[in-house]
């Protein structure tokens, strides 16, 4: 009874479009995936295939209506708009939405693959685990590409697949050039996760900025004695293009002499990242990237490495301390900074493995492509 008002209810709020899909041999699952698709494939090789409650096409419309009705109406939809672009690869790197890995049980001729594109709590591991003890329905992939073995081994419980350890495609993207490394350091960068967007609710659990401030604050008190650089890389892409916030976090941090460097686009971003003798961050994927580069790292959170991890690691390690006292994160700067290079190598190639791996211009996924795409 109640198909049909939810099925209105998308029409209505959901973008049309009148143009009939296209035979490619690339089928792009939600166009989110886009701004990670985009260092695979060229725009022109693709099509895209979004959800319902995003954008409507009008001729898989009429074809889905007219061959099965309402019923199992969004997987028909789905099924006839993958059939008629017959792509050799559906791909996606939104690997957090459990509908697509549906798609192959719904039309299971493509090759799917999967891309990681961030540190995951247990949320979506959680919700497809509820699918399969209530469908008794597997969850299926061709190819899924994950940051590291920690990941490899949650997924594989849940999703039956060919997994592959790359670390992220981005950040493969653009590989670290190892040059004129010099052994003392010199200068500490910290990532900020927090986002300026949300700072007028500070009872949001996306507020991280009292956090960022007590270790930023801590750590130019260790730089000041240590006579080290330090600067500062905030988090703030989500603003509006050309508004700089460094009045904002100087006001609201010490300030100090530290520089500030806002995370712009990408290729700034990682031009940046790659600069960096050692960075310290709270909870940061960018942070991960920078172990996985093979940066000097030192992570401060309650959690590490992230909430909902599979894994559990103890609360001060190697390089990571979970306490909020100033002389435990002395001691963890101390221990990394005095590290040779040979015993930094071995540790930092132990825990990026398991947390976010690295493939320099991402050979590994470019080669699987490539055979899935001139394979006849």
């Amino acid at each position: 009874m109640n198909i049909l008002p939810e099925s209105l209810k998308i029409l209505i709020s959901t973008k049309w479009t009148f143009i009939k899909p296209k035979k490619k041999n690339i089928l792009v699952f939600d166009e989110m995936s886009i701004k990670f698709i985009q260092f695979l494939f060229p725009k022109k090789n693709y099509e895209i295939l979004n959800a319902l409650s995003k954008s409507i096409n009008v001729y898989i419309l009429f074809k889905t209506f007219i061959k099965s009705g309402v019923i199992n109406f969004s997987d028909n939809y789905k099924k006839n708009f993958i059939e008629l672009v017959s792509p050799k690869i559906v791909i996606t790197a939104i690997d957090n939405n459990p509908v697509f890995y549906k798609l192959k049980n719904i039309y299971n001729k493509p090759n799917y693959i999967s891309i990681q594109n961030g540190m995951r709590k247990d949320t979506f591991y959680k919700e497809c685990k509820e699918y399969i003890n209530k469908t008794g329905q597997k969850l299926k992939a061709d190819h899924i590409f994950l940051f590291g073995v920690n990941e490899k081994k949650r997924f594989s419980k849940i999703i039956d697949s060919n997994f592959h350890c790359i670390g992220n495609l981005v950040n493969n993207h653009y590989p670290i050039r190892y040059k004129n490394i010099k052994k003392k350091i010199n200068s500490i960068m910290y990532i900020s996760q927090y986002k300026i967007s949300i700072h007028e609710n500070p009872n949001s659990p996306l507020n991280t900025f009292e956090e960022d401030k007590r270790i930023f604050n801590q750590l130019v008190k260790f730089c000041k004695k240590n006579k080290i650089n330090l600067s500062f890389a905030a988090n703030d892409r989500s603003n509006k293009p050309g508004l700089s916030l460094e009045s904002y976090y100087r006001k609201n941090l010490i300030n100090d002499k530290w520089i500030y460097h806002r995370q712009g686009n990408k290729l700034k971003t990682y031009s940046n990242l790659n600069k960096q003798q050692m960075v310290v961050f709270g909870y940061s994927t960018l942070g991960y990237e920078a172990l996985a580069k093979g940066l000097k790292c030192v992570s401060c959170y309650k959690h590490f490495p992230i909430i909902g991890s599979n894994v559990k690691y103890v609360k001060s390690g190697s390089f990571w301390t979970s306490s909020k006292k100033y002389s435990d994160l002395e001691k963890t700067l101390n221990r990394v900074i005095k590290l040779s290079s040979k015993q930094w190598k071995k540790i930092a190639g132990k825990y990026s493995k398991e947390i976010l791996d690295y493939d320099p211009n991402n050979i590994e996924i470019k080669k699987i492509l490539k055979r899935i795409l001139l394979k006849k």
